[in-house]
């Protein structure tokens, strides 16, 4: 019955022992531990926690990048135009008749005019 007791013993101090070495990692959030069980032995091993690193700044200077300057313009002088020679046909005779008439009619109505405003004062 020693032999019980002591391995009972035995156990319970071994999960009091890894109770505590589990209560002592969760409280310590820095670091993480692990508990192998490999052949040959057990290997208790500690790694430190994941990090992440940002790379450095770098500043570069961009490419130069050259431009062809345009052509310088070129004007055309301004194009004149002389206007299309111009033909005018002498009038005919039923033409110079017509304007006759009309000036006729004029003179007539002129004197007509003339005519009744004069006497239509004097009366």
């Amino acid at each position: 019955m020693t032999v019980q007791r002591n391995i009972f013993k035995l156990a319970a101090a071994g999960v009091l022992a890894l109770g505590a070495l589990c209560a002592a990692v969760s409280a310590n959030a820095g670091t993480s531990w692990s508990i192998g069980v490999n052949v040959p032995g057990v290997v208790v091993g500690s790694e430190p926690a994941p990090t992440y690193y940002a790379p450095a700044p770098v500043y570069s200077q961009p490419a130069p990048v050259y431009y062809q300057p345009p052509p310088p313009p070129r004007y055309t002088p301004p194009a004149y135009y002389e206007p299309a020679p111009v033909y005018y046909a002498p009038a005919s005779r039923w033409d110079e008749e017509r304007a006759q008439r009309r000036e006729w009619r004029r003179r007539e109505w002129e004197r007509r005019e003339h005519y009744r405003r004069y006497h239509e004062d004097r009366d």
